[in-house]
């Protein structure tokens, strides 16, 4: 080995290996520790919901098995039915207790930050897409996430949220064009901070709110031809829209569907529909904010968001979210609601347990 001539670039060398050790240490340690959750998460069969594919679909393969309906995630409570519809194409993926950590770009410490992730993709024109978006979510958001380093963790997590959402729009593209899918899909996650925080990334139609006190959050806004930026940006880029004739249906484009964002739908993307996702500043709870609410729209085809938040409020027991979501599903689908229907209830100002990593 060389030796050093002078001592102190030495010693500031040998720090220097030092940190940079430790820095790969730490790496590798919570590298394998990813590892393993993204092994659990992909592999848990309560994550996906089962479904009946359609022909094309088989060509999208995951393991599928239990009904939304019937079975929830710890803490976090969901219901989902088919409804009228021949076909499920909803799908929702669940996780509140994701600890993330960050290294601190100023020293070698970590920092662990707890999140919560709560989204649901409600597919068209076949369940290929939401197939492929719900599989695929959560392993690609803590691949983004997992032992980076940054300064702003709330910023850094809304940046990666957005990417994680367009790279699965990306790589569903190339399989359905690969194979000939015309299926699409909304995509609205709702990442819960520390439990003091929520942020919203929404493509397409399905909506997530916050029922406070007797009041609705609505955190969400559709992605549709009403939306004048939005018809304008379809048809800068050739879209034709043609009128329905129910008044309570959005314009139509190209006679196809009245999104104007969605995960997928590959023949329709040089028509200007994009899967970039509309985000919400990051919200600051406060102790009205009782629950988060994360649904597709079969919910409301026959429910406003505020009769979901008085369903909530004028139950009897609603510390049950599982029995209050099945029971709004249930509601929704009494009510005339023609969709596949899924809702996601999350009840707000809950400490919830975590993984504990030590700082140092």
């Amino acid at each position: 080995m060389a030796q050093c001539m002078d001592a102190v670039p030495c010693i500031d060398r040998e720090k220097q290996l030092r940190t940079n050790w430790k820095r790969v240490s730490i790496t590798i340690i919570y590298g394998s520790l990813l590892v393993c959750v993204i092994a659990i998460l992909t592999k848990n069969p309560i994550l996906v919901a089962k479904f009946k594919p359609k022909p094309e679909e088989k060509l999208v393969k995951a393991n599928y098995g239990v009904d939304l309906s019937d079975v929830s995630t710890q803490d976090c409570e969901f219901a989902s039915i088919q409804g009228r519809r021949k076909y499920q194409e909803d799908r929702v993926t669940c996780n509140l207790d994701l600890s993330i950590p960050f290294f601190r770009p100023n020293d070698d410490g970590l920092d662990v930050v707890g999140v919560g992730a709560v989204a649901v993709f409600d597919g068209h024109i076949g369940s290929a897409a939401s197939d492929m978006a719900s599989k695929l979510f959560l392993e690609k958001f803590i691949l983004k996430t997992y032992a980076e380093q940054s300064s702003n963790y709330m910023e850094f997590l809304n940046s990666s949220l957005v990417q994680t959402i367009e790279e699965i729009d990306a790589e569903f593209s190339k399989v359905a064009l690969e194979h000939e899918l015309y299926s699409g899909s909304t995509a609205v996650v709702a990442l819960i901070y520390n439990n003091s925080h929520v942020l919203v990334a929404n493509v397409g139609d399905s909506k997530a709110f916050i029922c406070s006190g007797s009041s609705v959050k609505e955190l969400t806004r559709d992605h549709n031809a009403y939306r004048l930026e939005e018809r304008a940006r379809v048809e800068a880029s050739g879209g034709v829209f043609t009128h329905s004739y129910n008044n309570n249906v959005p314009d139509l484009l190209m006679g196809h569907f009245p999104m104007t964002r969605a995960i997928g739908d590959v023949s329709m993307k040089k028509y200007g529909i994009i899967a970039t996702p509309e985000v919400t500043d990051w919200l600051h709870l406060t102790s009205e904010d009782e629950f988060l609410v994360v649904a597709s729209d079969g919910i409301f085809e026959s429910l406003s968001p505020q009769k979901v938040c008085d369903f909530i409020n004028e139950a009897e027991d609603n510390s049950d979210t599982a029995l209050l979501a099945k029971q709004l599903v249930q509601k929704a689908f009494l009510e005339g609601s023609s969709d596949n229907l899924s809702v996601v209830l999350v009840q707000l100002g809950v400490e919830r347990v975590s993984p504990v990593i030590d700082y140092f």
